[in-house]
């Protein structure tokens, strides 16, 4: 990024560079629909990726340790996205590294889905936000089970069932 730019824009002016170059290669033909749909795809994965990073070093210290899964779905998961594309996706969340297993009479599990959730919530405002540099493009979360009214992040035990 540009010195002295904060991670948020520095990633936003980096996500457009690299849109532009594309829709140059697809305006002049030099790129067929299907790759331009599957960059599209793994321009917004690189950003999603990104925008988790900077979310993760926003998290207060002390938080709990957790894994978090971020699961592209629709046309992102499926490489099919187009330009006025939303992103769906969704969040599976656990424990973080060599922590115990589930124990329910601990509270790690929902230690490790409140930063999860945190995780989560900060990287669709990364991505969603506009700011004076606009927003990469929509974070949609409802494709849950529940939709909007579940919760953001579950377990992959919750999820199955």
């Amino acid at each position: 990024g540009t010195p002295g730019t904060d991670p948020v824009t520095a990633l936003r002016i980096a996500y457009r560079r690299r849109l532009l170059h594309l829709a140059a290669r697809d305006l002049t033909g030099a790129e067929g629909l299907a790759l331009v749909a599957a960059e599209l795809a793994d321009l917004a994965a690189a950003a999603l990726e990104a925008a988790l990073a900077i979310a993760r070093s926003q998290l207060p210290p002390g938080s709990a340790p957790c894994r978090l899964a971020v699961i592209a779905m629709g046309k992102c998961g499926g490489r099919e996205l187009n330009y006025a594309s939303d992103v769906d996706v969704i969040f599976v969340a656990g424990p973080g590294p060599g922590e115990p297993p589930d124990d329910p009479d601990d509270g790690g599990e929902a230690a490790a889905l409140r930063t999860a959730t945190r995780l989560a919530a900060a990287m669709i405002r990364v991505c969603s936000e506009a700011t004076t540099e606009d927003a990469l493009f929509p974070v949609d979360p409802n494709l849950r089970p529940e939709g909007r009214d579940g919760p953001l992040v579950r377990t992959l035990a919750s999820q199955r069932s």
